[in-house]
């Protein structure tokens, strides 16, 4: 409704982008789990935060994976 329907080269550019972020947030959030893991003496927030996204985006990709491998 709201949205125009994408061509094949947009959704192209749309999945790179989309990788790009998903590496830019993993790395931002693997460096401030780091450096507050070793300033605090233990686990905190974006450590889980980190984690728990890892773990989303590994399940979903395996349950979309056999879902189109049908």
């Amino acid at each position: 409704m709201f949205f125009k329907k994408m061509t094949k080269k947009e959704k192209e550019n749309t999945e790179k982008a989309v990788k790009v972020g998903f590496v830019f947030y993993m790395l931002a959030l693997s460096v401030s789990s780091i450096y507050s893991f070793f300033s605090e003496s233990g686990f905190n927030i974006s450590f889980m935060i980190l984690i728990i996204g890892l773990i989303v985006f590994f399940i979903s990709d395996f349950i979309f994976n056999k879902i189109t491998n049908k």
